[in-house]
Parts: C-alpha cells; sequence; structure tokens
C-alpha cells in the first residue's frame, strides 16, 4: 500500500495519508478523542470504559 495514499478514518471519515492512521484506521484526532472519553469515564466511575476496566480489576483480585 502507498504511503502517500489518502484513506478515511474509519470514526470520522476524514481523509488522512496512510502513514497518519494507526492500525485501526484512526485518524490522531479520533485517537485523542477516544482517551480522553476513557479518562473521563475512568474519573466518572461511569461508563463502559470504566465497566470494563472494574472488571479487569476485580478478575486481577481474584487471582490473589
Amino acid at each position: 500500500m502507498s504511503e502517500n495514499k489518502m484513506i478515511p478514518c474509519v470514526d470520522c471519515g476524514k481523509e488522512h495519508p496512510r502513514k497518519e492512521l494507526n492500525r485501526k484506521l484512526r485518524c490522531p484526532d479520533c485517537r485523542i478523542k477516544i482517551l480522553r472519553d476513557n479518562m473521563q469515564q475512568l474519573m466518572d466511575h461511569e461508563g463502559p470504559h470504566y465497566e470494563k476496566w472494574k472488571q479487569g480489576v476485580k478478575a486481577a483480585a481474584e487471582k490473589l
């Protein structure tokens, strides 16, 4: 695949050069938005990211 080929982001649909997209084909702006959403959910103690994190912590604690 050419490095200069324009590919749409899977989340926002804006076209970017392939080298700016990650392996899941997300642009930098969408990756930052996902990271901020995740951090906010962890701080608020609600949302799907928080619930997944909580399940992981619970599973780890049960192994102790």
